[in-house]
């Protein structure tokens, strides 16, 4: 059996992610952070007791949902072992598995899945969301966030991503028939990460604009 093709980019996927990236919209940390601080912020006062990460990867997300769930039981599902060690190095009390079987009758509060769906092959998506959301708990929320093909920038560096060069974007109306597929009850949508860092002083303004197909990625929240 084949190695998950991430193995081979684990221990060096935040470098290479980076080099894809040209230097002066180059936010690591907060690339990382805007998708669970925007996740929070739409949970609210909803308690979450167990959060999962699914397609965690090298556990970029992690960190994150530690500092803004600190009383969730955290979870992390991802296909390289790999990339699971490095994500346990992260955050060493997240509960990491690459067996999805591993999470049979485990009900989460939350799940997210930060660009993870436009790795997934065309016709295991379905398949794939409908798992997330028959692992979710009743009333319990997804939070899908994929890349904007709209947005011209987005496209370049995802085509010159190594990492990606096998990948297929996945717009907003795709996502969201994905979730009608999936059966889930209802959605929330919007395009989010409008500004670079030298306009960083704008980012307030965002939640104004996630209507408008120009933010370098979107989310949908999904409720079960």
């Amino acid at each position: 059996m084949n190695k998950p093709e991430f193995d081979q980019y684990a221990a060096r996927y935040d470098r290479v992610l980076g080099e894809a990236i040209p230097e002066g919209l180059n936010e690591d940390s907060y690339f990382a952070e805007y998708k669970i601080a925007l996740m929070a912020a739409r949970l609210g006062d909803k308690k979450s007791a167990r959060i999962l990460d699914f397609g965690c990867g090298a556990g970029r997300s992690l960190p994150y949902l530690d500092q803004y769930f600190p009383d969730a039981e955290l979870w992390g599902y991802d296909v390289s072992p790999a990339s699971l060690q490095i994500a346990a190095l992260r955050t060493p009390r997240a509960k990491l598995v690459a067996d999805w079987n591993a999470l049979a009758g485990t009900q989460f509060d939350a799940i997210v899945a930060a660009n993870v769906f436009h790795h997934i092959p065309l016709d295991q998506r379905q398949h794939a969301l409908t798992q997330c959301r028959d692992a979710l708990a009743d009333h319990g929320q997804m939070f899908l966030f994929e890349h904007n093909p709209l947005n011209p920038m987005t496209r370049w560096i995802f085509e010159r991503c190594p990492f990606d060069a096998d990948a297929e974007m996945l717009g907003l109306k795709t996502a969201l028939a994905l979730s009608r597929q999936a059966g889930f009850r209802s959605e929330q949508h919007g395009y989010t990460l409008f500004f670079p860092r030298p306009l960083a002083f704008l980012r307030g303004l965002e939640p104004w604009l996630k209507r408008l197909p120009l933010g370098a990625q979107y989310y949908v929240q999904m409720s079960k």
